[in-house]
């Protein structure tokens, strides 16, 4: 599993179909409706919209993608760091962002490579 991780408009995306040689249909693109990943596809990104849809039907991100994990081996997974910044007032909001960073964190660990990308800039973490 390959875990790309950096902050909005940082060309996670773009990144990941130059160095995996990824197509269109190789993506699937999640949205905040997502309450499942399609595991037909190599790549799955915008995680945090996924885990935005988890957090308001009151589950746990992480949960639903450890139970996932066999099936993501061969992935690129993609999300948006959405940590970094002001501590949203909202409670959903900040539960959000609470468990985006347990979901990275698992898969973090789990990935064989983690890449950050900062500026365009990609930065092997793992």
């Amino acid at each position: 599993m390959v875990f790309i991780l950096g902050g909005s408009h940082q060309g996670k995306l773009e990144f990941a179909r130059a160095r995996y040689a990824l197509t269109d249909a190789d993506v699937f693109l999640c949205a905040e409706d997502t309450a499942e990943i399609n595991l037909s596809r190599r790549c799955v990104a915008g995680l945090e919209r996924f885990a935005l849809n988890r957090v308001r039907a009151g589950a746990e991100p992480a949960d639903a993608l450890c139970e996932r994990l066999g099936a993501l081996r061969d992935s690129v997974l993609i999300a948006t760091d959405i940590s970094c910044g002001v501590v949203p007032v909202d409670p959903l909001m900040r539960a959000w962002r609470e468990a985006c960073g347990r979901m990275n964190n698992l898969l973090a660990e789990e990935a064989d490579e983690v890449w950050r990308l900062f500026c365009g800039l990609p930065q092997r973490l793992k």
